[in-house]
């Protein structure tokens, strides 16, 4: 469990926000596609290309550089939320 307040992909899928194995899209280019999946360690990361990483991480390679705003926002479900507002929504909700 994270740090109230801070980002855990975990948590989402813990919640039920996003389910292992579900397709998250680059908001920039959704021909970029990272899915939810376990890590050998346990967290929840995103693979790419088979390769588990962070959303941070993701997003660093996808843009090319450093994240300009929180690296959630640069990913989104099948229903076009970005996992910010996912994360958002989620945070709201445990108040």
């Amino acid at each position: 469990m994270a740090k109230k307040g801070k980002f855990d992909l975990g948590d989402l899928v813990h919640a039920g926000v996003l389910k292992e194995g579900e397709n998250v899209f680059f908001v920039s280019d959704p021909s970029k596609v990272a899915s939810v999946v376990k890590a050998p360690n346990g967290d929840f990361k995103v693979s790419l290309d088979g390769d588990p990483a962070s959303i941070h991480a993701a997003a660093q390679k996808f843009l090319g550089q450093e994240p300009p705003t929180h690296a959630s926002q640069w990913f989104r479900n099948q229903g076009g939320q970005t996992l910010f507002q996912l994360w958002q929504d989620q945070l709201a909700s445990d108040n």
